[in-house]
């Protein structure tokens, strides 16, 4: 029994830190999917947190450290004179970082209870989070993370009747005894549904995204209506730029599978400057909406067409759609082409502005509706039968309007590319399959001060995202004196494989596109933007969409919502050659691994950082609020304190006399002596003196001149340690 209380009283502290860091990176592991080898991993913690209390109770933490970069750069020598691949030593160099960061504030926990909290916390929140979702974990690291929260709240108890750290450890094989057993028993197949706490977590959830979507329109500075900008393009109202991809979810849709992809528009644009597209004035046309015009037209036009009904039947398609606002507040309505009609919440009413149809206020998270329009299989001959060879005409001259010193090469052209065309319909086509060789790219600097964006595109570039395509194709059709505009809104094919199954759309789906008017059915979508063009172009037979449950980038060639392309770049090729240029992306992929797990740290570093000045600061309020007498007490409390750091500690039993004798000399300040502080307190403790604010100051500057007696003599650790107490 003696020899298990030496034992426990050396390396209590340190199985403790062990515990606490295995169990924090068992955890870390699981949730961010790092594949680490568990033994590996619960081996290296626990032979770092030895290794780090070893080093400070030695005063040997820098040559420690020293000799660890020197042994890394050793193994770093091995693999390149023996021309091994240095990237199968980055995921045990990850590991490793993992463990020194973690046993280091593991190492500060078991010390200070109130850095141990947040960090129980969290794996108990992370505990209650896997619970909910599902997700498997090992009994054994649940185990773990019991174990120490009940030796933390062991300690707590303790603490509070004076009862030290050591004597608490001596029930943690009790703990773990308890914890075995309780793991070893049998469980119910059908796991615990949490149906209240995820219920409360999602209302959570949804309720901090509008706040977050509330404050970023509030800030925004925008007009309410929708445009890229929101979902992670450029926002200076420029064409032009890199893309900066965002994924979060901005709609989400569900309702009835649709024999296209479907686009739903958000903004429409009409006119044009040569660097940017604008809308024209936002006030209601002579009080007519635009999506009940074109679905009369359009009736009107099958009515007389002379086709069958079988013919009509697979011509159009009538769907409809729930739409929901989800990461994002806008006053535009989200619509298909050919909508016809709306289902709105409380009885709103919407203005149509042109192509453009608004609420007439913003809505944010949580606004849902539905949507019913009619498909048609733009590209079936029955469909072309219903175009007329007459050129298309349109009351709104901004839709045929070209900037006076665009280009006349962008004329030449466009005429170029429709040399042999009959009909509006037939130069369109032209015209996008020709757009369509064009590269894709998400990188695009801005064209010069003064130059054209679609001549730039066109003759310089020829590369760029659906904006450039979008925006080519526009000015090509009107260069035809075919009315066109621009759209920004989003596209998605994944409703083609899915019905009544909600699908999110965000970044990876935001989209531009064009639109031209062609009588007698109106305004028809024509999408130029490689990867959108094949499946816009392609019959309801013929359209048989892959798999895209991936989201990419926005417009990314290949599918509409995922490019295998991309997916090969992102992925690490088995054999990709050891150039400075492989491994230089190798290890940025590492460090993107191992963000998480820093940022962690750094969160919970702060967080700690802010529990130490409220302790430093309710201590200090403490401290005014006493009287005279109490101040003196805790300054000798605190003058015992410095004595057990100076290996002369106040025993059990022992008078303050026998103290006095054995720590005089050793706990001297520079302009005083110990035996005088005694002889101060003796009198005032058992001597019926009056404390003063004299003696206080006294006292005081005693403490604060032992104090930096004491840090002056110590080690950089030891600093560090006594300023964190």
């Amino acid at each position: 029994m003696k020899r298990y209380r030496e034992l426990i009283g050396r390396y209590h502290e340190s199985l403790h830190g062990a515990c606490l860091c295995t169990g924090f990176l068992l955890l870390a592991d699981s949730f961010w999917d790092l594949n680490w080898p568990s033994l590996l991993l619960t081996v290296c913690a626990i032979l770092f947190c030895f290794l780090l209390h070893y080093a400070v109770q030695k005063e040997a933490v820098i040559p420690a450290g020293l000799l660890l970069v020197i042994l890394h750069f050793g193994v770093l020598l091995f693999f390149h004179f023996t021309h091994r691949d240095p990237q199968l030593f980055l995921p045990f160099l990850a590991m490793e970082t993992a463990c020194i960061a973690a046993s280091v504030y593991c190492y500060f926990a078991v010390r200070r209870l109130y850095l141990a909290l947040p960090l129980l916390a969290a794996e108990l929140a992370c505990l209650i989070y896997y619970g909910v979702e599902g997700i498997p974990l090992s009994k054994w690291t649940i185990c773990l993370v019991f174990f120490c929260c009940m030796l933390f709240l062991a300690e707590a108890a303790g603490r509070k009747k004076g009862v030290g750290k050591q004597d608490v450890f001596f029930l943690a094989p009790l703990f773990l005894a308890s914890l075995l057993l309780l793991s070893l028993l049998p469980v119910k197949d059908t796991p615990i549904r949490w149906e209240r706490i995820r219920n409360a977590a999602d209302a959570v959830q949804e309720k901090a995204a509008a706040l977050i979507v509330s404050l970023d329109y509030l800030f925004s500075g925008t007009s309410g209506t929708y445009s890229l900008a929101h979902t992670g393009y450029s926002s200076k109202g420029n064409l032009g730029g890199s893309l900066v991809q965002s994924n979060k979810a901005q709609i989400s849709v569900a309702g009835d599978r649709t024999k296209s992809p479907l686009y739903l528009k958000g903004t429409v644009y009409d006119t044009y400057t040569g660097t940017s597209w604008e809308q024209g004035p936002l006030s209601p046309k002579n009080g007519t909406r635009e999506y009940r015009e074109q679905y009369r037209q359009i009736n009107e036009a099958l009515t007389t067409s002379g086709l069958t009904d079988e013919e009509i039947r697979s011509l159009t398609h009538l769907c409809t759609v729930e739409i929901k606002f989800e990461g994002l507040k806008t006053k535009s309505l989200f619509h298909a082409p050919n909508t016809w009609r709306f289902h709105l919440p409380d009885a709103l009413e919407p203005d149509t502005f042109g192509g453009t149809i608004l609420l007439p206020k913003a809505k944010g998270v949580g606004f849902t509706y539905e949507v019913q329009f009619l498909e048609i299989n733009y590209e079936s001959d029955d469909f072309r039968k219903l175009l007329t060879e007459a050129p298309a005409s349109h009351s709104d001259r901004s839709c045929t309007s070209l900037p006076e010193d665009l280009p006349l090469r962008v004329y030449d052209l466009a005429k170029e590319i429709t040399r042999g065309c009959g009909t509006p319909y037939e130069e369109l086509e032209a015209i996008r399959t020709y757009l369509s060789s064009y590269q894709y790219t998400t990188t695009v600097d801005s064209p010069e001060e003064g130059r054209d964006f679609a001549d730039v595109f066109l003759f310089d570039t020829k590369t760029g995202y659906c904006t450039s395509f979008a925006t080519a194709m526009a000015i090509l059709g009107r260069c035809r004196s075919i009315p066109t505009r621009y759209v920004e809104g989003f596209a998605t094919d994944r409703t083609c494989d899915t019905e009544n199954t909600q699908i999110h759309l965000g970044g990876s789906s935001a989209h531009a596109w064009a639109e031209a008017y062609l009588e007698p059915i109106g305004w028809v979508p024509f999408d130029p933007t490689p990867g959108y063009s094949s499946d816009t172009a392609s019959g309801w037979e013929e359209h048989a969409p892959e798999d895209s449950s991936s989201p990419s980038s926005p417009g990314t060639p290949g599918s509409m919502d995922g490019s295998p392309a991309q997916n090969r770049e992102e992925d690490t090729p088995a054999d990709e050659p050891r150039t400075a240029a492989g491994l230089y992306k190798g290890f940025l992929r590492t460090l993107l691994k191992l963000l998480p797990i820093f940022i962690l740290l750094a969160a919970a570093c702060v967080l700690g950082t802010v529990v130490l000045l409220f302790r430093k600061f309710m201590r200090h309020r403490a401290y005014a609020s006493m009287d005279d007498y109490q101040k003196i007490l805790f300054l000798m409390d605190k003058l015992f304190r410095l004595g057990k750091l100076s290996n002369l500690p106040f025993q059990e039993g022992e008078t303050l006399l026998e103290y006095e004798e054995k720590a005089a000399g050793a706990l001297d300040a520079p302009d005083a002596a110990l035996t005088d502080l005694f002889r101060i307190f003796r009198q005032i403790r058992y001597g019926g003196q009056k404390a003063s604010p004299e003696t206080v100051l006294y006292m005081e500057a005693y403490i604060r001149s032992l104090e930096k007696q004491y840090i002056n003599n110590c080690s950089r650790t030891g600093r560090m340690l006594y300023r964190l107490r």
